[in-house]
């Protein structure tokens, strides 16, 4: 009887530990899963946040579009065909009347003050003619590039993203 006592004891004293190492490697394997976790919610996020950048863009030039397709006597002018990345100063159409090629000077103030709001770095582009139509460049710096250049930004500035469209008034 004694001897059986005697392993019994052995055998709950081996077990008790097992059972430690068990509870150790657990945590240690949930500790992992929790790390892969947090690092996949960081790089949804990420990724939201790029979506969110090209939607807007999508949306802004689709705006400036819309504008040039409202004052088609100024894209006749050619009062649309070389808008640059600053902001011009104008007049404001909107308490007053204006010719159109103040309407274009307007809509491009208007519009590059929207692209530098809502995106980081935003400016604005549009060159081409009534005759050959427009290509719309909209560029705004996205540090998710890792210093990468992307390959439709003119100059091929290190995270700087386009959203390019052509467009036919």
């Amino acid at each position: 009887m004694r001897i059986d006592r005697i392993s019994l004891i052995r055998t709950q004293m081996r077990t008790n530990g097992f059972s430690l190492i068990e509870v150790l490697i657990t945590i240690l394997i949930v500790s992992f899963g929790l790390l892969s976790m947090a690092a996949l919610v960081v790089s949804g996020a990420r990724g939201n946040n790029v979506a969110y950048y090209r939607s807007v863009a999508s949306k802004q030039t689709e705006d400036i579009a819309d504008r040039m397709r409202a004052n088609i006597a100024g894209v006749a002018a050619g009062a649309y065909d070389g808008l640059i990345a600053s902001i011009p100063s104008s007049s404001d159409c909107g308490a007053s009347a204006c010719n159109p090629a103040q309407i274009a000077a307007y809509d491009h103030a208007q519009w590059n003050t929207a692209n530098a709001r809502l995106l980081p770095g935003g400016v604005g582009t549009a060159t081409g003619s009534l005759a050959a139509g427009y290509l719309i460049t909209l560029m705004w710096a996205e540090k998710e590039m890792n210093g990468e250049a992307d390959p439709n930004c003119p100059g091929g500035e290190v995270n700087t993203r386009c959203f390019v469209t052509r467009f036919a008034p």
